[in-house]
């Protein structure tokens, strides 16, 4: 019996997964003068800082996760914000509670499907959500959706308050990716965050917040 084409397909992928792929990447002379012309990065943390700061965002240094609500909540309420929400992080759990504690702020939590809970998501005022770490020479914030964190909880909110450990601070994007560090679980996409949505048209026109938040907040923590 003459194989079907998609029987035809299914075996020419299998015979090429057989064969190992030889990549090389070789390093040209062109590319070793354009890194030696690159300046140092220096102390990942500050160099963090000055670069998210320097396209509107705001950093704040935490000593360590127990500190976060000390931090936060005075944060939150210089910022006008008067809901919250985040994902179910366990992580976050001590945050929510000082939270519900506080009394100042309305708190909720992203548990169900965005088409049961998109009014919820869209109508309060903070996401809260970890991240995969960030990258120092530009100030951006790795931010990965998952389960417990949903892509919206980073995007629908006017404000964004993302939470980075010092340890997982990469001096450029490469280092970010020769380390491996997103292999183990390769993400449906990664979001690269480097301060507050923005956008321009012909006329040169800035707005900020139309594709995201308006306002981009940094937790690192270390």
């Amino acid at each position: 019996m003459k194989p079907t084409a998609r029987e035809r397909i299914l075996t020419r992928l299998r015979q090429a997964r057989a064969v190992e792929a030889v990549y090389v990447n070789p390093v040209r002379e062109t590319d070793k003068e354009w890194l030696a012309r690159q300046p140092e990065i220096g102390d990942l943390a500050e160099r963090f800082t000055r670069e998210q700061e320097a396209v509107g965002g705001d950093v704040r240094r935490v000593t360590s996760w127990e500190a976060l609500p000390d931090t936060v909540l005075p944060w939150l309420g210089r910022q006008g914000v008067a809901s919250v929400m985040t994902g179910t992080e366990p992580r976050l759990e001590p945050l929510r509670a000082r939270i519900a504690e506080s009394g100042r702020f309305a708190l909720h939590r992203y548990e169900r499907s965005a088409e049961e809970q998109g009014d919820e998501i869209f109508a309060v005022d903070c996401g809260i959500t970890t991240s995969r770490g960030a990258i120092a020479e530009t100030g951006s914030v790795i931010v990965v959706p998952t389960p417990e964190e949903p892509r919206l909880l980073s995007l629908a909110p006017a404000v964004h308050l993302a939470i980075v450990e010092r340890a997982r601070l990469y001096a450029t994007l490469s280092e970010y990716i020769e380390t491996g560090a997103y292999q183990a679980e390769v993400p449906s996409n990664h979001v690269l965050v480097s301060g507050a949505s923005r956008t321009a048209d012909i006329e040169m026109t800035l707005v900020v917040g139309v594709h995201g938040p308006k306002v981009f907040l940094v937790a690192l923590i270390g």
